[in-house]
């Protein structure tokens, strides 16, 4: 791989990124599975590597790069991010400091911490969402993930609520908005084909769910927005000497507490005993959560369930050859909501 060959027009510019931080052209190129539309590529060098990456035009649409990158700082300062080494003056690209994950002991069980995923997200009941249900005995491994989450949770949660404020029911109706625009513009998969009717029937049931009750139970037990990364799947996480960190801060706002760790609940596999520990933790004193949060975590697991449609409907624009993949995924996000 060379720069030309990943980066097209771009490389050039990255390449002039590279000149002013005293690196010269990468020894080596590789392809990063990293992240479901931007592009990664790790690049190495003599003594050192870099993450480069492409930023994806249909996210460009959807996510308020000036904040991404305001977010993404105020986490490597904390210690809980890459360091970003390099932003390209039209945010098209970013070069950042490129994390081994490594771990010793029983974390090394955890690397790649990827592997802690959901490959096929289910319903969890109300009853495996209640932190007050008996804790049973667990290992060191199997509690080890659930440690190091609320680590996570709480480091983020200490970080200045974001200017970006954003609540649950604002960014449902930016979705809406944005969706009804490509479907009034034709811009989504199969438009103007006989494939049309799959975009646009998914699009009419989101637009006919009412969620006011979901979002009166929310609103019920929140205190206060703030700093939530909104996106911490595994994927977007990274365990580097016994220490996760989080990548990908294109959805970072200030938001609702309880929306994050819902989207840390839904994403991982935990075993159950680790998950009541992790929910317990993080809403015991919560200090922007009332003390009835827990019997709302069901309607913000709801919440981020219908985001993830959403979100799956926006990737399948115009520009995506084929919305199957994206479809696929709605549906299975669809099938975990409460109806």
């Amino acid at each position: 791989m060379t720069l030309v060959s990943i980066a097209g027009r771009l490389a050039g510019d990255v390449q002039r990124a590279l000149q002013q931080l005293a690196l010269p052209m990468p020894t080596a190129i590789e392809r990063q599975s990293l992240g479901l539309s931007n592009q990664s590529f790790r690049l190495d060098f003599h003594q050192t590597s870099l993450l480069l990456r492409l930023n994806s035009p249909v996210t460009d649409r959807i996510c308020n790069r000036d904040n991404e990158v305001a977010c993404w700082r105020a986490a490597q300062t904390a210690g809980l991010a890459p360091q970003l080494r390099w932003v390209d003056s039209d945010k098209r690209f970013y070069l950042s400091e490129w994390l081994t994950e490594s771990a010793n002991g029983v974390a090394a069980t955890y690397v790649p911490w990827r592997q802690l995923a959901v490959t096929l997200p289910h319903k969890l009941s109300s009853a495996s969402l209640a932190s007050q249900s008996p804790v049973t005995e667990a290992s060191a491994t199997e509690w080890y993930p659930a440690q190091q989450l609320l680590q996570l949770l709480l480091g983020l949660r200490e970080l200045p609520p974001p200017a970006l404020d954003i609540s649950l029911q604002l960014q449902w109706q930016i979705y809406l908005v944005r969706l009804q625009q490509m479907a009034a513009n034709g811009d989504y998969a199969g438009a103007n084909t006989h494939h049309a009717a799959q975009w646009l029937q998914r699009l009419q049931w989101l637009q006919q769910l009412s969620l006011s009750a979901r979002f009166a139970t929310l609103d019920a037990c929140l205190l206060s927005h703030q700093y939530c990364h909104r996106d911490l799947s595994a994927h977007n996480l990274l365990l580097h000497n016994d220490r996760l960190y989080c990548i990908d801060f294109e959805y970072c706002c200030s938001s609702h507490p309880l929306f994050e760790l819902a989207g840390v609940i839904a994403c991982h596999q935990l075993s159950a005993a680790a998950r009541q520990w992790l929910i317990r933790e993080y809403l015991d004193g919560h200090p922007y959560l009332t003390s009835s949060s827990e019997q709302a975590l069901a309607a913000a697991l709801d919440i981020f369930w219908l985001y993830s449609c959403a979100w799956a409907l926006q990737m399948a624009d115009g520009r995506c050859r084929d919305g199957r993949e994206f479809f696929s995924w709605f549906d299975n996000y669809r099938q975990l909501i409460r109806e």
